[in-house]
């Protein structure tokens, strides 16, 4: 009986410890996905350095759910336009689809201002492109002001999570995933763990 108020004292202050660790080590995670995400974002100098693709147009190259990282766009001598498979490919604001990611394919001069010309992979002809703030008439091309990047690297089937985070089933989903992480850390196994530990350490104590 004697012994119980010292177990208590050692089992609060393990739970205690262990709270305290979790805590730090969710703030280090948390720091270090910011770190990054901040200094990808200089590198690459664009504010969104990943995307996701979601049409077909670009099949073969890039598939739905593919993984896309993007490098800022600079200006139009960083763009290589080429027929497929050498041009670049871009991610480029357009007025009716929004983000779009195709080949840049060619370039054409109006008026004194560079276009590009752009075209899906899977597509047979090329885009028809919009002034952003307006209707309109199309324009000869893509104006290089609304180029947002190249395509610099993809990964197959990684975007599907991304893309499944826009969905209501796919955030509750995550939601859940995150809410059975806490569980598990937090209620009740900690404690059940932490009793054993205190009791395998009192069991050494008294073995010495």
């Amino acid at each position: 009986m004697a012994t119980n108020p010292p177990k208590q004292s050692k089992l609060k202050k393990i739970t205690k410890y262990n709270y305290i660790e979790s805590i730090i080590l969710i703030i280090i995670a948390i720091g270090g996905m910011l770190s990054f995400w901040f200094g990808i974002r200089a590198i690459l100098r664009t504010e969104d350095p990943f995307s996701v693709v979601v049409t077909e147009s670009m099949v073969p190259t890039l598939n739905v759910g593919d993984f896309i990282v993007v490098q800022g766009y600079a200006n139009l001598s960083t763009i290589y336009a080429a027929p497929k498979p050498h041009g670049d490919i871009i991610v480029f604001w357009h007025r009716i689809i929004g983000r779009l990611v195709h080949r840049a394919i060619g370039e054409t001069i109006d008026h004194g201002k560079r276009y590009l010309i752009t075209r899906g992979d899977a597509n047979s002809g090329s885009d028809s492109h919009y002034n952003l703030t307006g209707l309109g008439e199309p324009l000869p091309g893509l104006p290089e002001e609304y180029v947002i990047g190249k395509v610099i690297a993809s990964a197959p089937v990684i975007g599907y999570i991304l893309l499944s985070m826009q969905t209501l089933e796919g955030r509750i989903i995550i939601i859940a995933l995150i809410v059975v992480l806490i569980v598990v850390e937090f209620v009740p196994f900690s404690e059940k763990k932490d009793k054993e530990q205190v009791q395998d350490q009192e069991q050494v104590e008294a073995k010495s």
